[in-house]
């Protein structure tokens, strides 16, 4: 899953627009919401209980590694 636009009429935490979104793309919840993600609003990392509002962008940050 990309991108996908979920319209918000008035406010919802961080966690409620993404179970709205892992009922849209039938997918796992475990895929969006555990413990090894991040998760951002407008460009600034939150925990599930931010509020957000119809203009904010959300995203899902997956476990980065590398170096050497």
């Amino acid at each position: 899953m990309d991108m996908m636009e979920i319209p918000v009429d008035g406010s919802i935490s961080a966690r409620g627009i993404l179970g709205l979104a892992v009922k849209r793309a039938g997918v796992d919840p475990g895929v969006l919401i555990n413990n090894s993600l991040l998760y951002a609003v407008n460009h600034e990392t939150v925990d599930l209980d931010h509020e957000v509002v119809d203009s904010d962008e959300v995203a899902v940050l997956p476990p980065l590694s590398g170096g050497a």
